[in-house]
């Protein structure tokens, strides 16, 4: 059973003691009708009583079926005491167990819906078969019953098939319209775990590929360190230095990229200073031009710090890749509510409406061949759904791109 379906019933039953409240001093002022006023506030306060007393129970008590189910059935023997003392069968609102019926149809199991439906036909049957009380004909405290005036009795019928319609149409479409939240709530969590699923498969394939590749590349480097230091020994040999030394390099740039997927497979969410993210990525790209807003003031985010980092870092690559020489990429970091911002923004041509649609996708690329795999920015946006944040790109009005990485902050999970 829902959380979400117990408010609605406590607002249900809070307009029900208004308009029954309503209802009888319209009748006794308004109407001259005489009724039992004692018994019938009785009745309306006892109903607001529980109401109150609801407002205590505890979560996971009140979103069990069994409990809505108790709730609703007593609504069902207070209407039907409420309509006993106010002209029993003849009272035009006994339409209001239909209202009681429709509530239990959406909150509960079928089991409990027929059990409520069942118990009302019970209800409006026992109104026809009660022994004589206050609802009898001629009795001085009640001024309803079957010798209520027609024109009278056709009006209450019009105002009651009414406030029933109302009532069914509104809460109906107020209780379904939370189901569907909740409906679209369960389906981003799915979609979150299975993004969490998917970065695990990456990292512990990272995790693999570092391992396995980690002892074949210490041997190229090795081996290209003894062509180098043989081929100098040659009198002819500097052409093959200078393409040993080439793999040597590359060689080692592989192994730091391994060596990197290898620490992001173990890097999990934890305090992150921007400060210190700061400082990295400054050391990284000491041509951009950084600034740091605070207000309100934000010191820090819970994430993997490898992975915001690089994932900055891929932003900002791609910006200076794109500014036009002589131009300035600027990165910003800013509060922004619950989250902390990083905006990343070139002078460049912009992008396209095709790449703004596929650019964070993976292998989609606009660079050159052999200038990238296309991965940068699949990284950000998983980081981005892993964090439960956002990336985006707009195009400033003095033209280029910004690219917009907001994170949830998260207070209180990493910061000690």
């Amino acid at each position: 059973m829902s959380a979400l379906k117990l408010p609605w019933l406590r607002r249900l039953r809070w307009t029900a003691v208004a308009g029954q409240a309503i209802t009888v001093l319209w009748v006794v002022r308004g109407l001259n009708i005489p009724l039992p006023l004692g018994p019938v506030f009785a009745v309306i306060s006892f109903t607001a009583l529980t109401n109150l007393g609801m407002h205590g129970i505890p979560a996971g008590r009140g979103e069990s079926s069994r409990f809505l189910a108790a709730v609703l059935a007593l609504d069902v023997a207070l209407l039907t005491v409420m309509l006993h003392l106010t002209g029993g069968p003849h009272n035009p609102f006994s339409t209001l167990y239909l209202v009681l019926v429709a509530l239990s149809a959406i909150a509960l199991t079928p089991a409990w819906t027929w059990a409520i439906a069942g118990l009302s036909c019970v209800g409006y049957g026992w109104l026809f078969l009660a022994p004589e009380a206050l609802a009898r004909a001629g009795d001085p405290a009640c001024g309803v019953g079957p010798n209520l005036p027609l024109a009278i009795h056709l009006r209450g019928m019009i105002v009651a098939f009414g406030v029933t319609a109302v009532l069914v149409a509104f809460f109906a479409a107020r209780m379904q319209q939370a189901l569907r939240r909740q409906d679209l709530e369960l389906a981003k969590a799915r979609e979150q775990a299975i993004q969490h699923e998917r970065f695990a498969a990456l990292a512990t394939l990272a995790a693999g590929a570092a391992h396995e590749l980690g002892t074949p590349l210490g041997t190229i480097v090795v081996a290209a360190g003894e062509l180098a230091r043989e081929a100098r020994s040659q009198s002819n040999g500097q052409d093959y230095v200078a393409d040993a030394e080439l793999i040597r390099a590359e060689a080692f740039r592989c192994r730091t990229i391994l060596d990197r997927l290898h620490n992001n497979a173990a890097d999990v969410p934890q305090w992150v200073k921007l400060g210190d993210v700061l400082g990295t990525l400054q050391e990284r790209f000491p041509e951009v031009h950084f600034e740091l807003h605070e207000s309100p003031p934000r010191d820090g985010l819970v994430a993997p710090p490898q992975a915001l980092t690089q994932a900055l870092a891929n932003l900002i690559g791609n910006a200076v890749d794109a500014a036009p020489a002589g131009t300035v990429v600027h990165v910003r970091m800013l509060a922004a509510g619950p989250s902390v911002e990083f905006q990343v923004t070139d002078r460049g041509a912009g992008l396209s409406e095709e790449a703004r649609v596929h650019a964070s996708e993976p292998f989609f690329t606009t660079k050159p061949p052999g200038k990238g795999m296309g991965l940068g920015l699949f990284l950000v946006q998983l980081l981005a759904r892993r964090l439960a944040g956002e990336l985006r790109f707009e195009t400033p009005s003095e033209g280029g791109t910004r690219a917009i990485l907001r994170l949830p902050v998260a207070v209180g999970e990493g910061q000690q």
